[in-house]
C-alpha cells in the first residue's frame, strides 16, 4: 500500500511539473522577445493575454470531459494522453515558426489553439488528481502537487528561458514539447482506478454543481482565499523592480530563491500534514504566515537593498507561506466529489483565477495610492482572516459535502 501511495504521488507530481514547465515561454519569453528584439509597441502586449481568455472559459466544455472517456484505457487518461500529445505537437509547430512582427498574429493564434487543448488537458489532469487520492492521501498528495508546481516553475524559468536566451526560439519550444509529453507519459505507468459513471439523468453539468448551496459558498471562499494569498505573486515583480532590481535579477530571485524556499517548506509540510491532518495544519500555516510578512514590510522601507538581502527575504517568505496554498488545496480535494470532478474542480479554478485577477488590480491601486508598506500590511491581515475563515468553515463544509456526495452515489451504478 505504501509503495502504491508513493507511486501515486510521483504520478500526480509529474502531472504538476508538466503543467508548469511551458508557462514561462508564453508569458515571459515570447512577449519579451517581440518587444526587445522586434520593437513591438508596448501597447500591443495585450495580444499575449488573449490566450488566457480560453483558460477563463474552460469550464464551458468541462462537462464533456466528465461525460466521456474510455473505461478500459482510463476515463481521465483518455483525455490526458491525446491532449498532451496535441499540445506537444503544437509546441513543435511553434518551434518551426520564425518569430518576427510579420508572424506575430500567427504566433498569437497558435498560442490560442494550444490553450484550447492545454485547458482540456488541465480539466482531465485536475480530475485525475481528485479521483486518484484517497482521503488519507489528500494531505501528502497535495504536497506532491505543489512541490511539482514549484519544480516545474524552476525548470521553466531557470531552464527553458536560459535555453531560449542561448540557443534560441526553436530549441526552447522543441524542448518544451518533448519534456511536456515525457512527463505526461509517466501517468501511463499507473492504471487508473475505475470511477462510477453518471446515469443519463445525473450526467455532469455546471448547474449540477452550482445548484448546491455548499458549492456556491465554497466558490466564494476560494475567491477570497485567492485574493488574499495571491497578493505576493501579483506585486512581487513590480515591487522588486521598484527596489532597483533588473529584469534578470527579478527572474532569478523569483524563479530560484522563492521556489527553493517553497520546495523545502513543502517537503516538510507534506510529512506534517500526513500526521496532524488538514485542519490542524491550517493552524500551523496561520503562525507561519505571521512570520512571513514582517521582512517584506521592512524591505518596503529600504531604498536600494542589496541583492543578497532581497534573496534572503524572498526565500524566507516562500519558506513560511508555501504550506498555506497546499493546505487549502488538500481541503478542496476533500470537498470535490468523484461524480463530475473535472467540472467541479474547473469551476473552482475559475473562482481562483478571478480572485487572482482581482488582487492583481487592487494591489496596484493600493501601492500607487498608499505605498508598498500598506500593501504588505493589508496582505498580512487578509491572509490571517481567510485562514481563520477556512478553519471555521472546515468541519461544516466537510460534513455537508460528504453528505452531498453520499446522496449522489445512489444515482450511480
Amino acid at each position: 500500500m505504501a509503495t502504491d501511495t508513493r507511486h501515486k504521488h510521483f504520478v500526480v507530481g509529474s502531472l504538476s511539473v508538466a503543467h508548469e514547465v511551458p508557462a514561462a515561454l508564453g508569458t515571459i519569453m515570447a512577449p519579451t522577445l517581440f518587444v526587445k528584439q522586434f520593437d513591438m509597441p508596448i501597447d500591443q502586449l495585450y495580444l499575449f493575454a488573449l490566450p488566457l481568455i480560453v483558460t477563463a472559459f474552460k469550464w464551458v466544455w468541462s462537462p464533456l470531459v466528465d461525460r466521456f472517456g474510455s473505461a478500459r484505457f482510463g476515463r481521465r487518461l483518455s483525455w490526458i494522453v491525446p491532449s498532451a500529445a496535441i499540445v506537444a505537437l503544437l509546441y513543435c509547430v511553434m518551434a518551426m515558426i520564425s518569430p518576427s512582427l510579420d508572424t506575430l498574429l500567427i504566433v498569437i493564434a497558435l498560442f490560442v489553439v494550444i490553450k484550447i487543448f492545454f485547458s482540456t488537458y488541465e480539466i482531465a489532469a485536475d480530475a485525475y488528481v481528485v479521483e486518484a487520492l484517497t482521503p488519507e492521501e489528500q494531505g501528502s498528495g497535495s504536497g506532491a502537487v505543489w512541490f511539482g508546481k514549484e519544480l516545474g516553475q524552476v525548470i521553466g524559468l531557470a531552464g527553458l528561458l536560459v535555453m531560449a536566451d542561448i540557443y534560441g526560439w526553436m530549441a526552447a519550444f522543441l524542448a518544451a514539447g518533448c519534456l511536456f509529453m515525457l512527463l505526461n507519459l509517466i501517468a501511463l505507468s499507473r492504471k487508473e482506478a475505475p470511477v462510477r459513471r453518471p446515469t443519463e439523468d445525473s450526467r455532469a453539468s455546471i448547474w449540477t454543481y452550482l445548484k448546491e448551496p455548499v458549492n456556491r459558498r465554497l466558490l466564494v471562499l476560494i475567491f477570497a482565499f485567492a485574493f488574499a494569498v495571491q497578493i505576493p505573486s501579483a506585486i512581487i515583480g513590480p515591487f522588486l523592480s521598484d527596489k532597483g532590481l533588473t529584469l534578470s535579477e527579478v527572474g532569478a530571485t523569483v524563479g530560484i530563491s522563492a521556489s527553493l524556499g517553497a520546495g523545502i517548506s513543502l517537503l516538510v509540510a507534506t510529512a506534517v500534514i500526513r500526521r496532524i491532518g488538514v485542519k490542524s495544519m491550517a493552524w500551523v500555516t496561520l503562525g507561519l504566515s505571521a512570520l512571513a510578512f514582517p521582512p517584506f514590510l521592512w524591505l518596503s522601507f529600504q531604498e536600494e537593498p542589496s541583492l543578497w538581502v532581497v534573496l534572503a527575504v524572498i526565500f524566507w517568505g516562500a519558506l513560511m507561506a508555501a504550506p498555506v496554498r497546499m493546505t487549502f488545496y488538500a481541503a478542496r480535494l476533500r470537498w470535490t466529489g468523484p461524480e463530475q470532478a473535472g467540472t467541479d474542480f474547473t469551476l473552482q479554478q475559475s473562482a481562483w483565477f478571478l480572485g487572482y485577477g482581482a488582487t492583481l488590480a487592487a494591489s496596484g491601486f493600493i501601492a500607487s495610492a498608499l505605498g508598498w508598506s500598506a500593501v504588505f500590511v493589508l496582505m498580512g491581515v487578509l491572509v490571517a482572516i481567510v485562514i481563520l475563515l477556512f478553519i471555521g468553515m472546515f468541519d461544516r463544509f466537510t460534513i455537508e459535502t460528504e453528505a452531498l456526495h453520499a446522496d449522489k452515489a445512489t444515482a450511480f451504478t
